[in-house]
């Protein structure tokens, strides 16, 4: 099971690297600014990160369908590519639902990125209990309350 912490300055290289690596990063120094930025670790080595915000209003300004109340969004999460499939990924995505749920939020929502392994990522989300909402286009936001995170990612904790 990955050790899942807050983002370290040290971390910069290493972040920057696992974001570069998957295109989300411009391989330029790493620098968070005001996002929430979780690393997982295994072995004592970073291999996952998420940044995400606690205090979001998704979606209304893009037209996108309403939700109540404030929302955590995960704006950027990765895994190693030799780290996948070993809960890595789920971790994270818990965490940050244990975390909105502490700080009173009820809706988990995010935009998968698209292109290569897009399925692969939808599968991913929609195993963790997340579902498309909205239009189903590119770009398409997803999303669910956040106990139903949590209650998909116990039970998939079980099985481990």
């Amino acid at each position: 099971m990955p050790l899942i912490r807050n983002f370290a300055e040290t971390d910069c290289n290493v972040v920057e690297e696992l974001l570069y690596l998957n295109d989300l990063g411009d391989g330029k120094a790493y620098y968070p600014g005001d996002l929430d930025v979780i690393v997982a670790e295994l072995c004592g080595s970073v291999v996952g990160v998420a940044e995400f915000r606690l205090d979001h209003d998704f979606g209304h300004d893009e037209g996108r369908e309403a939700h109540p109340g404030e929302q955590a969004f995960v704006l950027t999460m990765t895994v190693s590519h030799s780290d996948r499939r070993s809960g890595v990924g789920r971790a994270l995505l818990t965490e940050i639902a244990h975390r909105a749920q502490e700080a009173g939020l009820t809706f988990l929502a995010l935009v998968p990125q698209d292109g290569e392994g897009e399925g692969d990522r939808q599968a991913f989300f929609q195993a963790c209990g997340l579902t498309r909402y909205g239009p189903d286009s590119p770009g398409a936001a997803w999303g669910c309350p956040v106990s139903k995170v949590l209650a998909a990612n116990a039970v998939a904790g079980e099985g481990s």
